[in-house]
């Protein structure tokens, strides 16, 4: 249906299907969280470039055996953080690079939502790897990760559970890094909409608004320094589309990847920490 919808030359009644078929160099694996793994390896075996939707998978073990997959296939795997993309954010570790803030000490972001699509959607399903952090968590750890070029040390986390399903509807977590660093990082599937990131440190700090969603909106970067303020603004970018273009430049060996196996095994192992702290509780 969607071929012919689009006038598609060349449709396939499976994954296996697609997967077989030699001219096909790269895939995007868009599935829900639990398919990820299973159809990661399957393309990579089946000699395939793949990029593959955040969470890359639900545990540290999962991400390391994908990439291992990767190497040994002599295939590409990168996960489809495409925040990461905006020019916007490029001229964020600029500012930080050039001392702008001094040394960033505090990492805050959020990023929430009303989620209220059908009862059946896969977030709702913990066997899905459903859930507020998988699902939108996921982007404020590698926020706070990438600003602090860490790992935390140690991490606190505390949840609003859905009594049925037994997802996470709300997490607030506290991380802290080598230095004293920290960062207060919220997800959730029942608070207004946000998608925000603020850096502190000694000198001044920045402001984002819309930072994991910008596409399609103006967006800009706040820094404040004492009184002064200084406000650098973005035009619109499809941050999707310049993953894709980098995602085919790092396959040609052009670039190097900008989302490695350092950044997703690190954060699923975030993830995975904070994870089990919940369900404790």
């Amino acid at each position: 249906d969607w071929a012919e919808k689009f006038n598609l030359p060349r449709s396939y009644g499976s994954y296996e299907d697609l997967l077989a078929d030699k001219e096909i160099e790269a895939v995007y694996i868009p599935l829900p969280n639990h398919l990820h793994f299973e159809w990661t390896v399957k393309a990579l075996r089946a000699g395939k470039q793949v990029l593959c939707e955040k969470p890359l998978a639900l545990t540290a073990g999962e991400v390391m055996e994908m990439f291992h997959q990767a190497e040994a296939n002599k295939r590409l795997l990168m996960e489809a953080f495409m925040y990461r993309f905006h020019p916007r954010l490029a001229k964020v570790i600029k500012l930080l690079e050039s001392g702008a803030i001094g040394e960033p000490r505090l990492v805050q972001s959020a990023f929430t939502f009303v989620f209220n699509r059908e009862q059946d959607n896969y977030r709702r399903s913990p066997q899905m790897g459903g859930g507020a952090l998988y699902d939108v968590g996921c982007y404020t750890v590698n926020a706070a990760r990438l600003v602090f070029k860490a790992e935390p040390q140690e991490i606190r986390a505390v949840a609003h559970l859905a009594d049925q399903a037994g997802i996470d509807l709300t997490t607030s977590l506290l991380c802290n890094f080598p230095g004293s660093r920290q960062a207060l990082l919220a997800s959730s599937f029942e608070l207004e909409f946000q998608s925000s990131l603020e850096i502190s440190g000694e000198a001044g700090r920045l402001y984002l608004n819309r930072v994991f969603s910008a596409k399609d909106f103006t967006t800009e970067i706040v820094l404040r320094q004492g009184e002064k303020l200084t406000s650098f603004n973005f035009p619109p970018a499809d941050q999707y589309q310049l993953m894709v273009e980098h995602f085919g430049q790092a396959i040609a060996g052009r670039v190097t990847p900008l989302v490695d196996f350092h950044d997703s095994f690190g954060n699923a192992l975030v993830i995975e920490k904070a994870l089990r702290l919940i369900q404790k509780k």
